[in-house]
């Protein structure tokens, strides 16, 4: 690669690199401090409520230091999230959101972690966990059967010589200076596992996303993702990040892997050398295989949810209404562009469009109305209200309303006069002056307070015409009728 081409490289680093930007950040020591104190340590997943509350507390603080924070904690966050420290997702209980540091924020803190604690550049551990791990990848990658098998007759016979030389009493503890070393090399290794986790539920995103998007776009009526998931094929624990993840998880969900990383922890611990080693490391390193469980089930949740909705996606054929979107989208865009040789950008039209959705508009925007300084901009005139006309406001009652009250009238005298009656009986002696709504008044009137049996009764009554209906049968008897409709 040339100075050219390698410049060209780093320029576009520079600019789409979030560990970069946050390096070029006038804020960037409150960044880093805040991101690494309340998602960096035990907890990696914070409401964004309780996260809002913690980074307000601080600021205050960092004001009364002379550290130029004039915004609020909550405007602050979204800086964050949009320059890509931050990554926001729903809360596993399905209530609000949390926030998580992304995987480019744990590198960034990484990096000035390794810049304000400066280890040595050369130790004898590092290149020992080098070397092991390159002869181990060797041996493992092996194809040979001879060649596998002499080398590991020569580390059983190298085994074996240790072991006779142990019962002899031949041998020396690691230099205290040498096992801490290693210890702090490894814990330091161990603190970049956390930013593989949130790469891992990074790439997982992308790839659910853009197996939707191979889904959608793709022309044919059976596409392969689509195929796939038709036939239970599962396309994100199948890629390769899901099958790296499902092998990472499996290790550290295995009971004998804990137990044995746990009591050599302990054992540590327990050496001489670990005096000289800061406590919170060897605090870090109980609590690892822990919280890599918590963080592991994250991530494998995540995969699951992403896996189901996929699934979902496909097999409630959700996808083929979208298909129909994208083909509207791009038939517009073609005839967009077919306009575009004939009307330019400013053209006027005769067209009105009406969003599907609301504007979105800052709270900030808003302002309290105070009623008293608002001024009326004419002034306000009087008219003089003329007497009320009761029987025309009556009459107008009457034409959208049904007169229970006339109704239960009726039934009082009719009640009084022949002792039980029915509807009909009633329509015979008062005539039905609201028409039809007159028969619904006493069919409403008879199911409160009449005796409704289940068979026809014919009942008649005078509009413009003779009408004639059938109703459920209601008797209306003395019991029943109140003594205020007399």
């Amino acid at each position: 690669m040339s100075a050219v081409t390698k410049a060209l490289a780093l320029r576009r680093l520079r600019e789409d690199s979030p560990v970069i930007s946050l390096m070029r950040q006038d804020t960037m020591a409150v960044i880093a401090a805040e991101l690494s104190e309340h998602l960096g340590g035990d907890e990696r997943s914070v409401p964004s409520a309780e996260l809002y509350d913690l980074v307000d507390a601080d600021l205050d603080e960092l004001r009364r230091h002379g550290f130029d924070l004039p915004r609020s904690a909550q405007a602050y966050c979204a800086d964050w999230l949009r320059a890509g420290f931050l990554s926001r997702h729903p809360a596993a209980s399905g209530r609000g959101e949390v926030f998580e540091m992304s995987a480019a924020g744990h590198e960034a803190i990484r990096i000035l972690e390794r810049l304000s604690e400066p280890r040595p550049a050369a130790t004898e551990s590092r290149l020992s966990m080098i070397s092991n791990e390159l002869v181990r990848l060797a041996t493992d990658t092996d194809e040979s059967i001879t060649s596998r098998v002499s080398t590991l007759e020569a580390e059983r016979d190298r085994l074996d010589a240790a072991i006779e030389e142990t019962r002899r009493g031949h041998f020396a503890p690691a230099d205290p200076e040498v096992a801490a070393a290693r210890l702090l090399d490894l814990a330091q290794q161990a603190r970049d596992v956390p930013a593989d986790f949130a790469r891992v539920r990074d790439s997982m995103d992308s790839l659910n996303r853009q197996l939707r998007h191979d889904i959608i776009e793709d022309d044919a009526p059976q596409g392969a993702v689509l195929d796939d998931v038709f036939l239970g094929v599962d396309r994100i624990h199948d890629s390769p990040e899901g099958r790296s993840f499902d092998a990472f998880h499996a290790m550290v969900m295995d009971p004998e892997a804990d137990a044995r990383f746990t009591e050599a922890v302990e054992d540590i611990a327990s050496r001489d050398f670990a005096a000289t080693v800061d406590p919170q490391t060897l605090a870090f390193l109980r609590d690892y295989m822990v919280n890599l469980q918590h963080e592991s089930l994250d991530v494998a949740h995540s995969m699951g949810s992403f896996s189901r909705s996929l699934r979902e996606f496909v097999q409630s054929r959700q996808f083929e209404a979208f298909r129909e979107l994208a083909d509207r989208l791009r038939s517009a865009q073609r005839t967009g562009i077919e306009a575009a040789r004939v009307l330019r950008l400013l053209d006027r039209m005769q067209w009105q469009l009406e969003l599907t959705s609301p504007e979105l508009r800052s709270v900030g925007r808003l302002a309290l109305h105070v009623p008293s300084e608002v001024q009326a901009p004419e002034e306000v005139i009087s008219h003089t209200v003329d007497s009320v006309d009761w029987e025309d406001l009556r009459r107008r009652v009457r034409e959208s309303e049904i007169d229970i009250a006339e109704v239960q009238g009726w039934v009082a005298e009719t009640v009084g006069a022949r002792g039980a009656s029915t509807v009909g009986e009633v329509l015979a002696r008062h005539p039905a002056t609201q028409g039809l709504a007159s028969v619904v008044g006493l069919c409403i009137t008879g199911a409160r307070h009449g005796v409704v049996r289940d068979q026809p009764e014919s009942v008649s009554w005078q509009t413009d015409s003779l009408r004639v209906a059938a109703v459920l049968s209601t008797t209306f008897t003395f019991e029943e009728v109140p003594d205020e409709w007399t």
